[in-house]
Parts: structure tokens; sequence; C-alpha cells
């Protein structure tokens, strides 16, 4: 029992080339009293490389045996690909499980035996359409497209986990392009704020736990560190409450003013 590869011809080239280009989308959209915001996303153009190779490959698997003392012969046939499935597929992907299983019954053979009698066969036809096809414009552009939408899910997931999930399309678009440098620094201010937010809640509870431990409710332990700031750095804070205050204002958030009272609080910590 043995593999048999025929050449055969199609009459109509492949049309799903590779598409040739990743294109930026852009999305706006924004819950009730709120300013929109614009999601930078991603397709692929329609325009794809044409894939001229007509060739492609029937595959079968043949039995020659004897009865009555002549030779007789059987054919299972079990797909046929084009040239490009190689490229994009596996064999195992053109027939069914159940259609194989009625084959392998007839023959005979285990599945593993089949899987290595078609391997064997394949093999070298595999590795020649693909070193052809490595030299080809198709496999570059497809392989910086690869590189481009890998680096990107890189550089989102490092930045989400940053400023948190699903900010990134709202800032990048995913060639890694700053498409809204205002809504990054308003992210960072944000940050910046939750970071002070968090430093106050634990000197707070240090103060708290103090006190409790020391007996002393009197909180002369705990001292703000206003007086310790810079001049540039209290310029920079000057920044962040400018910007936060249009973020945390209670027209613009439409909350209960609780935003702003704590940015407020925050200021006078600050010493500004």
């Amino acid at each position: 029992m043995f593999c048999v590869i025929q050449k055969i011809q199609k009459k109509k080239p492949d049309p799903y080339g590779t598409r040739k280009e990743i294109i930026v989308t852009e999305t706006k959209f924004g819950f009730a009293g709120e300013e929109p915001k614009t999601s930078y996303g991603y397709i692929y153009s329609n325009e794809r490389f044409e894939r001229p190779v007509l060739d492609a490959y029937k595959i079968s698997i043949h039995h020659s045996y004897r009865e009555n003392g002549k030779v007789k012969k059987k054919q299972w046939v079990i797909c046929t690909m084009g040239y490009y499935d190689f490229i994009d597929s596996w064999y195992g992907d053109h027939y069914s499980d159940r259609t194989l299983k009625e084959k392998l019954k007839e023959m005979g053979i285990e599945e593993d035996t089949f899987h290595e009698l078609v391997h064997t066969k394949l093999e070298p036809l595999i590795k020649r359409i693909e070193q052809e096809f490595q030299q080809t414009e198709e496999y570059k552009v497809k392989k910086e497209q690869e590189a481009i939408l890998a680096a990107h899910r890189t550089a989102e997931a490092a930045f989400e986990k940053e400023y948190g999930q699903d900010e990134y399309k709202y800032c990048y678009d995913v060639f890694g392009t700053l498409r809204n440098p205002a809504y990054l620094e308003e992210l960072k201010v944000k940050k910046r704020v939750q970071e002070e937010y968090t430093r106050r809640s634990y000197e707070e509870s240090f103060k708290r736990n103090y006190n409790n431990y020391s007996g002393n409710g009197s909180g002369s332990y705990y001292t703000t560190s206003q007086s310790n700031y810079t001049d540039d750095e209290k310029k920079m804070l000057h920044e962040i409450y400018r910007m936060a205050s249009k973020k945390f204002h209670p027209d613009a958030c439409g909350d209960d003013g609780s935003k702003m009272k704590f940015l407020t609080q925050l200021k006078e910590q600050w010493g500004l």
C-alpha cells in the first residue's frame, strides 16, 4: 500500500491571496452626556495578491494485490489540493473524519499508518512549494503584516496593564501611531491622581493604625508632605489639577461632586 500524488491543472486561479494592506478604521461612540471618543481599529483591504499558479495535486492511496494469479489494483482518492492550499492549510482540512474512517476501514489500515504514508510522500512537495512561495511579494507582505499585528498586540497589552483595559485603541492605531495625545494625557493624569489617592489612603491608614496602637488620638504623628514638593513638581501638580478638574467637574462626569471634592482636597494637600 502506497500514496500517489498526481499533478493536475485547475481551470481557475485561487482567489484567496493575501490582502495587500492593513487599513486603520475610526469609530466614534460615547454615552449620553459624554463627549464621543474615537476608537482606532483595523481592517484588511479588499485588494488581494493574485495567485497565478494553477497546479493542483490529487492525493490517493493505492493497493496492488494478486487474485487468481492476476495483479489487481485498488485506489482510494483522499482529496485534491491546489498549489496554494499547501501554504494556507493542512491536507487533513480537505476531507471529513467520517469519510476518512470509511476509507480506512476499506483499506484495512490504522489512521497513523495512513498519515505516515501521506506525509512521507507530501513532505518534499510541501518543502518545494514553501520555498517557491517565500520568493514572492505576497509572502513578504504577509510576514510584514504578521509582524505589525504581533507588535500591536504586545504594545496594547503593555499599555492596558498600565492604563486600563480597552484604552489603547483610543490613543494609538494598529501601526503604533499616536492618534489622540490629549486622551493619552488624560489617562496619565487619571493614573497620577489614582496613585496619589492610593498613597494618601495608605498614609491615612498608617496614621490610624499607629494611633490605635499607641493610644494617641491626636494625630500629631501624621503630617502632610505638601512642603516636600519642589517648584517643578508643583508646576506639574498644577497641570494635573487643571486637567483633572475638567475631567471630574460634576457637569462633565455627571456625578454628585464627590470626585471634584476629593480633587480639591488633594489640591490643598499639595499646597497649591
